[in-house]
């Protein structure tokens, strides 16, 4: 991958983890603070634990896959330039997919796992599902860069 893809990948995977802490974390911490200590909310921010916890890790977890996704790349030799512009935008799809959907969940008070008559789980779910086809494709381009035979 280029220095600009590396660059654009891994900042976007900082700025997901970065998400998942300040958007989810607080909110999560508002959460626990009132079922543990009894402390009440400095604002509502809707959901409960489960969901905020699983918008907290999402933004973790994609942004450190993001950023192992891209540096992968700096395997093998040379990433295809044909490759890297189509893989750049699947690896941020996939992460802020994730990290967006999980995020609007628990403020939303849906799930989307799967879609139904709910139009706000239906936003959700749809998230989640384009999210999950890039992440496909991003590990196809991946994968496709490291099992190539090495030139020379």
């Amino acid at each position: 991958m280029s220095e600009t893809g590396l660059r654009v990948s891994v900042l976007h995977g900082v700025l997901m983890i970065l998400a998942g802490m300040v958007l989810a974390g607080f909110p999560l911490t508002f959460h626990i603070a009132e079922q543990v200590y009894g402390q009440p909310m400095p604002m509502p921010v809707g959901g409960d634990a489960r969901g905020w916890m699983m918008a907290h890790l999402e933004g973790l977890m994609n942004g450190l896959l993001v950023i192992a996704l891209a540096f992968a790349t700096r395997i093998g030799g040379e990433l295809k330039a044909g490759r890297e512009r189509w893989l750049v935008p699947a690896l941020l799809v996939a992460g802020w997919g994730n990290v967006a959907a999980s995020i609007l969940a628990p403020i939303l008070g849906v799930r989307g796992m799967a879609f139904d008559s709910h139009a706000a789980n239906n936003l959700v779910t749809g998230l989640f599902t384009v999210a999950l086809v890039a992440s496909f494709a991003a590990f196809y381009g991946v994968i496709a860069h490291l099992a190539r035979r090495p030139q020379g």
